[in-house]
């Protein structure tokens, strides 16, 4: 097999870079924040990484939205990671839609809001937001965190475009 190269003056189109990217196999989160009414907001994300231990510091990159203007307003999030019984919720807080289906379960462990049954989760307030082009950076500190019993569910895995199953979760 012969991987395809592209010349100096050739352009990268997004295309191009969505598909070769998409080979990059990732977990899936939900990012959660209330906004100044009360009301609790998610946001997939697959676009989560942890930066640093000391302190625990992690980033999340988000296009401008409504999840968006709400972390840069009220700057403290929650992050809820799926397992491969979750692909609905992901499904839930992508798109615009929601088709009436019912809101999962969010619950408060100590500030901020994460869903009940997450296979992780971070509670998490902004340090530093840095744009870097069409996306900003959320660059946050983690106050709290825990996950669910170990290998009680495998993660729920994004990769080439599709959701994919770990067939072992870790003990």
């Amino acid at each position: 097999m012969t991987a395809k190269k592209l010349s100096v003056s050739e352009d990268l189109d997004g295309q191009s870079f969505r598909q070769a990217v998409s080979l990059f196999a990732t977990g899936i989160g939900v990012i959660s924040s209330e906004d100044e009414d009360g009301n609790i907001h998610g946001a997939t994300v697959n676009s989560f990484t942890s930066i640093s231990l000391e302190p625990p510091t992690i980033m999340v990159s988000l296009k401008p939205g409504k999840m968006h203007s709400i972390l840069a307003q009220n700057g403290c999030f929650g992050v809820s990671i799926l397992g491969e019984n979750h692909q609905d919720y992901s499904a839930y807080f992508s798109r615009r839609d929601f088709n009436d289906a019912p809101p999962p379960e969010f619950t408060k462990r100590h500030a901020y809001k994460t869903l009940a049954d997450a296979i992780a989760w971070f509670e998490c307030r902004v340090d530093k937001m840095v744009d870097v082009n069409d996306h900003t950076l959320f660059i946050a500190k983690v106050t709290a965190c825990g996950r669910s019993e170990p290998g009680s569910q495998a993660p729920l895995l994004f990769f080439a475009s599709k959701y994919h199953h770990n067939p072992s979760p870790i003990a």
